[in-house]
């Protein structure tokens, strides 16, 4: 990986809607984590290089510029009641990223807003130490993501196991909100058997979750290996649908994947209540 240290001229804050209410600018576009050369949408577009950008201060005045249009109080949602969120972390992993960005002068952003509050999605939690920032508990959140250990050997080779993951969330509480990111669900041979397995190693923590089935592209189906492609290209099941950050993917058939949704919720139920998915599609 190169990485390029430059300044972003892209200082748009965007709607989102489901993780978070906004998506920041991109602090650093890129990311050299396991899941590059497999699934991670970041990998279609950009998989040799990382830029980091520079020009914090207006990156934070994007962010700022988008929260104070908002109407305030806000108006509840399911991204959180009372502060507009927004993911800090899209196009990378942050805590696997940490030594090259100055992360505290992000945070302390939003420990200073009245209304803004941080997000971001890992896959390697044991790497963010909480206690090197000055973090303000109700002000961040960590979007912890899992998957069945035997499919995560595959499509995110190099990153943190997932027990570990797991075992770090009781420490990431003391900090800031935890959230379980369940994505992306793949769908294989008794992965039932496997989601449920994942579940029972997750009995007796208390969290939020968000649940996103597998999106597809055939960019990555000409990149990846065959036991990916195993796993990730199944074009009898699949369907072609564009989304906000690339057209052309291709996910589950609807009426399938509907049937995949019930089935996971069914396996959740067992074991939390419903009532604690934010949202899954």
């Amino acid at each position: 990986m190169q990485i390029i240290k430059q300044k972003t001229k892209t200082l748009i804050t965007k709607d989102n809607g489901r993780s978070s209410d906004g998506v920041s600018p991109n602090f650093i576009y890129g990311c050299l984590g396991g899941c590059m050369s497999s699934y991670c949408y970041v990998g279609r577009y950009n998989h040799d290089k990382v830029y980091v950008n520079e020009n914090t201060d207006q990156i934070l005045d994007s962010i700022d510029t988008w929260v104070k249009s908002k109407p305030w109080p806000k108006v509840p949602n399911q991204c959180d009641d009372k502060y507009y969120i927004i993911d800090i972390g899209c196009s990378t992993d942050i805590p696997l990223m940490n030594k090259y960005y100055d992360w505290q002068k992000v945070f302390s952003y939003f420990n200073e807003s009245d209304y803004a509050k941080s997000t971001f999605a890992t896959k390697y939690p044991t790497k963010f130490i909480p206690n090197n920032y000055n973090l303000h508990k109700d002000k961040h959140r960590i979007r912890v993501s899992l998957m069945p250990q035997i499919i995560s050997n595959i499509v995110e080779p190099k990153t943190d196991l997932i027990s570990d993951r797991i075992e770090s969330i009781h420490n990431l509480q003391k900090y800031m909100e935890v959230h379980i990111n369940f994505s992306p669900i793949i769908y294989w041979d008794n992965w039932e058997k496997h989601y449920e397995e994942l579940f029972q190693m997750l009995e007796g923590i208390e969290f939020k979750s968000e649940c996103i089935f597998l999106t597809y592209n055939d960019i990555q189906y000409q990149r990846n290996s065959e036991l990916v492609n195993d796993l990730c290209w199944k074009p009898e099941l699949q369907e072609h649908k564009n989304s906000q950050y690339a057209p052309d993917n291709i996910r589950y058939k609807s009426d399938f994947k509907h049937g995949l949704i019930e089935k996971f919720k069914y396996l959740y139920s067992k074991y939390f209540d419903l009532e604690t998915i934010r949202y899954i599609f």
